[in-house]
């Protein structure tokens, strides 16, 4: 990436832009009695930079800075906490925590053009840094309990199941520092496309984020822990459009990929030169 960045001005242009999405989040949650699910409705949204150079294919870096909804849902058996078969016909505790987080990715975009330069098809890969700001951040537990309702008084066997949920807290989640963890840091992954129209540039693209430190600390550092965690760990996926504007004048550096062309042989060629041997 520095190497890229050591290219000339003459050679290279930059790129601003603004970027928003929405997806899913959740926890990957190591030791822990209950199991982890997405939660979808989960937004992002920032601004953006990169850098491309005269290199085809590989001359491409770019930085952002997004605020992002992240978070993670636990499901726990019918005594909170512990673990437990989750259907239709068993009682269950749900946990849910909201997340918000400004992240700075650091990619690399290998990128092609095709219909004549007109449409950009690129890669995202990378590593991220965030920051969990702990501003609007919420944690709810509801209590799911299944009912058994006979359809028939008189015959035992003909019942149904209904799902009744009571709201056991839904409250503003304070961060501690003993027991939260502020920094995260993980890889980014994506794949997208955009169309390019003089110096604007409109795209798509769907990205993974994968979380590779904790957001909770695990038990040998805090020992109040209503779970046995040992590693808690965030994960993205969003889906995100956006426009990005070229500065400076001229167009796309990068030379087109082209086929090579086999040269016609000549009367006066050497690659006629036959030898009998």
């Amino acid at each position: 990436m520095l190497a890229l960045l050591s290219e000339s001005g003459a050679s290279a242009q930059h790129y601003i832009g603004i970027k928003a999405g929405y997806g899913g989040a959740m926890g990957r949650f190591h030791l822990a009695p209950s199991k982890s699910g997405l939660m979808l409705g989960r937004y992002t949204g920032g601004v953006a930079w990169k850098y491309y150079t005269d290199k085809p294919v590989v001359g491409g870096v770019g930085a952002e800075l997004e605020y992002q909804m992240r978070g993670y849902r636990l499901f726990d058996g019918d005594r909170y906490g512990a673990p437990g078969i989750i259907s239709d016909s068993t009682s269950y505790y749900i946990t849910t925590r909201t997340v918000s987080t400004i992240t700075l990715p650091l990619v690399w975009q290998p990128h092609l053009y095709f219909a004549n330069r007109h449409v950009r098809v690129f890669l995202s890969a990378g590593v991220t840094l965030s920051y969990n700001l702990g501003l609007g951040d919420r944690l709810t537990v509801e209590h799911h309990v299944a009912d058994q309702v006979y359809d028939d008084p008189q015959d035992e066997k003909r019942y149904h199941w209904e799902q009744r949920t009571t709201v056991v807290s839904d409250e503003p989640y304070t961060m501690q520092t003993a027991r939260d963890v502020r920094w995260n840091y993980g890889f980014v992954g994506g794949f997208g496309f955009g169309v390019l129209a003089g110096r604007w540039e409109f795209f798509a693209e769907g990205r993974y984020y994968y979380g590779m430190s904790d957001i909770l600390r695990y038990n040998s550092k805090y020992q109040f822990h209503e779970r046995t965690i040992l590693r808690s760990e965030l994960d993205n996926l969003y889906i995100t459009m956006g426009i990005y504007f070229r500065l400076g004048k001229g167009g796309i550096t990068a030379p087109p990929l082209r086929r090579g062309r086999t040269v016609p042989v000549g009367d006066d060629d050497f690659r006629n030169i036959r030898l009998n041997m």
